[in-house]
């Protein structure tokens, strides 16, 4: 052996290292959590809690007059939508879902998030006063291509998203 002693650890270490930096350049890259959905402020955290792991992240959103929406989609498949509404009068959401007219709902409960919301393993929806608009707003979140519960991370996300909501729609 020629050199100093540790010459070849110290270069056996950096082979290593080298090896291991070229491997993981060659795996999948994930997409990064963005902390906006559609030019709304969101939580990265709370967003990043309802969406799975993929490649590729993009969003997709409309708006009307009294609406606006925002789909996000992983790899090219649709895996969370936000519709808002302002203008609405009020009806009693829990009453709604139960019967039906709201869609449909994987183990509905009420919701703390407000006085007047649901949730279900997929999917919340949310209604809030909305006096400078006139009415009331509506949130109506869910998760399409999703299974299992996810109903406490829906409410952390409608918590950390509802003032930002109202706030856009004029509330």
């Amino acid at each position: 052996m020629t050199g100093k002693p540790g010459t070849s650890a110290v270069r056996l270490f950096l082979a290593a290292l080298l090896l291991a930096g070229v491997s993981a350049c060659g795996g999948a890259e994930e997409y990064t959590v963005p902390s906006k959905a559609c030019d709304r402020d969101v939580s990265k955290d709370e967003l990043g809690a309802l969406l799975p792991s993929g490649a590729e992240l993009r969003e997709k959103q409309s708006v009307s007059d009294r609406s606006f929406s925002c789909q996000v989609y992983v790899d090219d498949l649709m895996q969370f939508a936000f519709t808002e509404y302002f203008g609405q009068r009020k009806f009693d959401v829990l009453a709604y879902a139960k019967s039906g007219r709201l869609g449909k709902f994987d183990q509905l409960r009420a919701s703390d998030v407000s006085d007047n919301a649901v949730v279900s393993h997929t999917r919340s929806v949310v209604m809030a006063p909305c006096p400078k608009a006139g009415k009331n707003y509506i949130l109506n979140l869910e998760l399409p291509n999703t299974e299992g519960d996810h109903s406490d991370d829906i409410e952390r996300f409608v918590r950390s998203y509802l003032p930002t909501g109202l706030a856009a729609m004029g509330c």
